[in-house]
């Protein structure tokens, strides 16, 4: 019998150890996990950041404009989005962000240039839905698979496609229906009225067959439909035959074909231009590629001297070269962007607000100038009236502008201000253009994967983010390559690279607000709240305990009295009253309040009670004060109660969220736990980079109490006893 009651209270143990811990275990599990991983239903206890290869869904498209994120103010007024220049495959998958990337080229098939008399013949022979430029093959190919397959809401797009398919389908039966009531008799042949009448019973009849075929196509493991389903569907609609041929002419036969046309017309048409722009696509690339292309992480040291070989033509290469060795990497753009500025200030004697407002008017002429086909560099070399010279241009070109006539009138008053206002300008202008070559080759750097192998005309390989992957080419367009099936690329890691994809969300976490400033806040609060408690909480046990004095036993009832109010009641008292101090966001707010804890007088006036009145006896008759009592005999004494009290304060102020919240308004003062709200938002919630916050947030904590333990364990036992 004793032994099955053994083997229960074991038992009970293991399921409350269980229970307790499995809470916690998740967290440092979903710490671990990708971002699709997360929301898994069943949910899993593994996560694929501990395996040493992967395989990632992309999607290939072109003609994407990069913008860079992390720009300052500064950076901002002058940078211009540019358009990427290679092929670009986004990350339809987890981000990745190291390792050894293959992306499956052999096999695809390309053309270095279309002859523009084979070009020219193919247009001549195609009827077009819609307006596409023709400047260039490449230029047209990739408007047209944009359009049709690649852009942001593509013509092809499988559920709303097939949906306006059904609509047309319905739309055009409703008509027939129509003309079969009310029209069809105004035809005064009756011959041509009989056969018209059986053409369109015969077309609803049609109409109603190929609605469930069009119907499958609605289902499917792609959001764009395959050229294998367009074929399928342009036959399919073309089986319907629906224009009425006929010599005879009459207003009601006529309405029905131009609805035909206007329709399911207008639908087969773009399915022709479409195959027929696809299939010519395809004959014209006659050349094979040989091998994948194979790139690797590089270092931030060899990022730093790309960066510096990058941009030894500028004028301040040595500047860029010194701020590469000794700055951050990614602050080098923001610092560079100040030293032009701080440049300008100093030679022409220029504010730092009115420097500001020349950027913006500056950055916009500029703008306007990229927009209609000029380049501003070839204007704003030479003297003082180059910049006049760069103005006049822009005016011809743009003709009559709001934007221009507005920031001409406010240059005019700038010069009006200044001296040598153009030559101020000039230098604002080169400034801009120069950060933005300098914040695009940054770019390019940062992003930059060292090319291990790949055919001979790709450039370089930039992978933004772990979200999108850039492959530059030289001589060759990349629109070539969107057909080529690309929709999946494989990932290698080394040992070392798993051991950073493991932690790579605590490193995320960590960048995604000021931990760094969060966790002295919330070490500086609690260290020295729990302090002043425990000085607080001593001297008012000690005296609760040990003095006497008329009146001791009801106060300390109504410090005990306390405890039973709610903390949530006092939140608006006390919140006024530290409105009145003038203490809001700062840390005397964060301190002073929560010196004093009724719990932990109770505590240590409960242990002091229970140390020997000799004791006290002897140390009067040596002389010794109240004061020194305390500290020198009572509270050694009591050691394990005071870190029992140390420890609950600590832990209480180290979790306080809701007082840290209220009374701060900036991150200089705010702790970890209002901290952990960055990575909710009203869009959702990034849980495994709040895990991995978490984890990192609470680890101090579970460290102390594993070290003072014991004590907590005695102090509580202790507690009472006489």
């Amino acid at each position: 019998m004793k032994e099955l009651k053994k083997m229960l209270i074991y038992f009970l143990l293991i399921v409350g150890s269980v229970v307790m811990l499995a809470p916690f275990a998740w967290m440092v599990v979903t710490s671990f996990k990708l971002p699709s991983e997360v929301n898994t239903w069943p949910p899993k206890w593994t996560t694929r950041s501990f395996a040493s290869s992967r395989i990632v869904k992309v999607v290939p498209t072109t003609g994407s404009a990069t913008i860079s994120k992390g720009l300052s103010l500064r950076e901002a007024l002058t940078f211009v989005a540019k358009k990427s220049e290679g092929l670009v495959l986004n990350v339809n998958d987890d981000p990745f962000y190291r390792g050894t990337l293959k992306i499956p080229f052999k096999g695809a098939t390309y053309v270095s240039k279309v002859t523009t008399e084979r070009f020219s013949q193919f247009l001549e022979e195609l009827e077009f839905p819609e307006e596409f430029p023709t400047d260039s093959p490449e230029v047209f190919f990739e408007n047209v698979y944009l359009n049709y397959i690649l852009g942001a809401s593509p013509y092809f797009k499988r559920d709303t496609y097939v949906e306006t398919i059904l609509n047309s389908i319905d739309s055009l039966a409703d008509t027939i229906d129509t003309i079969l009531t009310f029209a069809v008799d105004r035809i005064e042949d009756e011959s041509e009225r009989n056969r018209f009448s059986r053409f369109l019973e015969r077309k609803i009849e049609e109409l109603e067959k190929i609605k469930p075929l069009i119907q499958r196509f609605k289902a499917g493991e792609e959001l764009i439909l395959s050229k294998r389903e367009l074929v399928e569907i342009q036959k399919i609609l073309k089986s319907l035959e629906l224009t009425y041929a006929t010599d005879y002419s009459h207003e009601v036969i006529n309405n029905y074909n131009s609805n035909i046309r206007n329709g399911l017309g207008n639908h087969i048409k773009h399915l022709d231009f479409f195959l027929a722009v696809d299939t010519f696509f395809k004959k014209v690339q006659d050349r094979t590629v040989d091998k994948d292309i194979v790139a690797q992480t590089l270092t931030e040291k060899d990022k730093r001297q790309i960066l510096i070989d990058r941009t030894r033509h500028f004028k301040d290469a040595l500047l860029i070269k010194d701020m590469a060795e000794k700055l951050p990497l990614d602050s080098i753009p923001e610092e560079f962007s100040k030293f032009l500025d701080r440049e300008l200030e100093k030679k022409y004697g220029v504010t730092g607000i009115e420097l500001a407002n020349l950027k913006s008017l500056i950055g916009s002429l500029v703008n306007l100038a990229y927009e209609h086909g000029l380049d501003p560099k070839n204007y704003l070399t030479g003297n003082s009236s180059s910049f006049l010279r760069f103005e006049s241009a822009v005016e011809k070109t743009v003709g009559f502008n709001l934007t221009f006539v507005s920031v001409k009138s406010k240059l005019q008053a700038y010069r009006e201000e200044f001296e040598n206002a153009d030559l101020l300008f000039r230098d604002v202008a080169l400034n801009a253009l120069e950060l933005q070559d300098f914040r695009t080759i940054f770019e390019n750097t940062r992003y930059a994967w060292k090319i291990v192998e790949a055919p001979q005309f790709v450039k370089s390989v930039l992978v933004k983010e772990g979200k999108s992957i850039e492959v530059v080419m030289d001589n060759v367009s990349p629109v070539y390559f969107i057909d080529d099936g690309i929709r999946k690329v494989e990932l290698k890691f080394s040992a070392f690279d798993v051991f950073k994809n493991v932690f790579q969300n605590y490193a995320l976490a960590w960048k995604a607000a000021p931990f760094g400033r969060y966790y002295f806040n919330t070490v500086f609060i609690a260290v020295v709240t729990t302090i002043l408690e425990i000085i607080v909480s001593a001297m008012a046990a000690y005296a609760f305990s040990w003095m006497q004095f008329p009146g001791r036993g009801i106060l300390f009832s109504i410090f005990l009295a306390t405890m039973m109010v709610p903390g949530e009641v006092l939140l608006v008292p006390n919140f006024i009253t530290i409105t009145k101090f003038g203490w809001i966001d700062t840390y005397y707010a964060l301190i002073i309040p929560w010196i004093v804890s009724v719990f932990s007088i109770f505590l240590m006036r409960q242990h002091f009670l229970s140390l020997p009145l000799e004791l006290f006896d002897a140390a009067k008759i040596d002389g010794c004060s109240h004061w020194r009592f305390l500290w020198q005999i009572a509270v050694p004494l009591s050691k394990p109660v005071v870190v029992t009290s140390a420890l609950l304060k600590f832990v209480g102020s180290w979790n306080a969220f809701l007082w840290v919240l209220i009374v701060t308004n900036s991150p200089k003062y705010r702790t970890l736990t209002v901290g952990l709200q960055t990575f909710s938002s009203e869009v959702g919630t990034l849980y495994n980079m709040l895990m991995a916050a978490a984890t990192f947030s609470i680890l101090p904590v579970v460290i102390i109490f594993l070290f003072t333990q014991k004590y907590f364990v005695r102090g509580i036992a202790r507690t009472g006893l006489k």
